[in-house]
């Protein structure tokens, strides 16, 4: 049996780290406290046996949303056999165990809602990227019926010049079959009268 004795330095104070302090020392069956230091740091005194002491001290280096530890300064003396249990020593106007509860459900949401947000701006990033492919094919097909357009274009122009070209063709090929005489009236030493019916009264 040994005692831990450390100081912990960070963001440890109102952030619940006292309490998750607790519930692993009493996991490992270590006999102590934990209490806030006035220069803003945390006191550890912890009994048990070595393995279970440096498996406590590695556990209590913390890093979530609210708890982040800066550093562990340890020392390994003789136990006292003070303790039959791990305690919080709180001093006044400190929070209690519902308050520390409260912290670790309020870290809970903090890491579901910054998941979520990852989730959805790993989405979002997802959406963009397949927009944007979407786009370069889009361009594509404008390119595309651009180019169609450009091609039915040239091709009526095509067209209209064939059709002209054979309406001149056409012309020329008639006026070589019928030329235009200008005709003589001939004429005539027949006499043409008009005949005139009469009926009977």
């Amino acid at each position: 049996m040994l005692q831990l004795t450390a100081v912990v330095t960070g963001r440890v104070q109102h952030v619940g780290y006292r309490s998750r302090v607790v519930t692993m020392a009493r996991t490992l069956d270590l006999k102590g406290y934990v209490k806030n230091l006035e220069d803003g740091r945390v006191y550890v005194v912890a009994e048990g046996e070595k393995q279970d002491l440096d498996r406590f001290c590695r556990a209590i280096r913390i890093e979530d949303p609210l708890i982040k530890v800066d550093d562990i300064q340890t020392r390994l003396s003789k136990p006292r056999g003070a303790w039959d249990d791990f305690y919080k020593i709180t001093g006044e106007r400190e929070t209690d165990s519902r308050l520390d509860t409260a912290t670790v459900f309020l870290k809970e949401l903090i890491v579901v809602v910054k998941d979520g947000f990852r989730e959805t701006n790993s989405r979002l990033a997802s959406m963009d990227n397949k927009l944007d492919s979407l786009d370069g094919k889009l361009d594509c097909i404008v390119k595309t019926q651009e180019k169609i357009a450009d091609r039915i274009d040239a091709a009526r122009k095509e067209i209209v010049s064939e059709v002209k070209g054979l309406r001149l063709d056409l012309k020329e090929g008639a006026l070589a079959r019928f030329p235009r005489k200008m005709a003589k009236p001939a004429s005539s030493s027949v006499e043409i009268r008009p005949r005139v019916h009469l009926k009977p009264i």
